[in-house]
């Protein structure tokens, strides 16, 4: 078969496969839940049921380990299709070795998410104000997304500090420029 009509088919194939886009969130199948975590589920949606008909916050707290382990199981579930999908892809797609793949990224994945952490430990640092002109900015400027150097983290705003406060430069940061 010639690469042409080859190329068609597999353009054809992938038209066939689309799914309409479908508004809302993502969705895993339900019945691929174990019988346990399913029935987690029931009751943590029986403390938010609860929390909604009453307004009774209480409700919220008394339960929140139950609707905590409700949340890491739909996380564990996708971070374990996420883990295994695009390094099968990448891997696929790019021709090298599965396993080299998975290692990496794995290696950047979990560097990912201790950086994420540290970020939202961070940002309970913020005050309401701090957190209002946040979003008042993202909603004048729209979002910027910049690469973090690697390692960048609050030690390194030490030797930043003679940018924001000339009148307090710190003479163990010297320019070589």
């Amino acid at each position: 078969m010639k690469n042409d009509n080859l190329i068609k088919r597999v353009q054809n194939l992938s038209e066939k496969l689309k799914d309409p886009p479908k508004p809302g969130l993502l969705r895993i199948d339900y019945d691929s839940y174990s019988e346990t975590e399913k029935l987690l589920f029931s009751k943590a949606a029986e403390v938010s049921e609860e929390y909604r008909r009453t307004g009774d916050v209480e409700v919220l707290f008394k339960n929140d380990d139950l609707t905590a382990k409700a949340i890491y199981v739909v996380y564990k579930r996708l971070n374990e299709l996420y883990s295994h999908v695009i390094p099968e892809a990448i891997s696929g797609y790019t021709l090298l070795d599965p396993e080299i793949v998975t290692y990496f990224f794995k290696l950047h994945f979990l560097n990912f998410k201790a950086d994420l952490i540290q970020c939202i430990n961070h940002l309970h640092t913020w005050t309401a104000s701090d957190r209002q002109d946040f979003l008042d900015d993202l909603k004048m400027y729209g979002p910027r997304y910049h690469r973090i150097p690697r390692g960048f983290n609050e030690d390194d705003f030490k030797g930043f500090s003679c940018l924001i406060d000339p009148d307090d430069q710190d003479t163990s940061v010297k320019n070589d420029h």
